[in-house]
């Protein structure tokens, strides 16, 4: 089953830089949009506080995917599974 869904993230760090958004700046508390069987590098999408949203070339979309499969195994107590788009 593929699922789209979001995780808000701690600050992101690439290359000793703060992964922040284009437009505001915000580089913590950052949303992670996330397709669960995704595992390309190709760019994540990220969305800031204001709803801004970007490709994030520095953060490959297999990196969301494999922190949902972890959550999912590990913890699928803390997912909140009504937010998720199921497709």
């Amino acid at each position: 089953m593929n699922v789209i869904a979001e995780l808000q993230v701690p600050p992101l760090f690439k290359d000793g830089q703060a992964i922040a958004c284009p437009v505001c700046g915000q580089d913590d508390d950052l949303t992670l949009i996330i397709d669960s069987q995704d595992f390309s590098e190709t760019a994540a999408l990220l969305r800031c506080d204001d709803a801004h949203q970007w490709a994030e070339p520095r953060v490959p979309r297999r990196i969301g995917a494999e922190l949902l499969a972890i959550r999912a195994r590990e913890r699928p107590d803390l997912i909140d599974w009504s937010e998720a788009q199921r497709l």
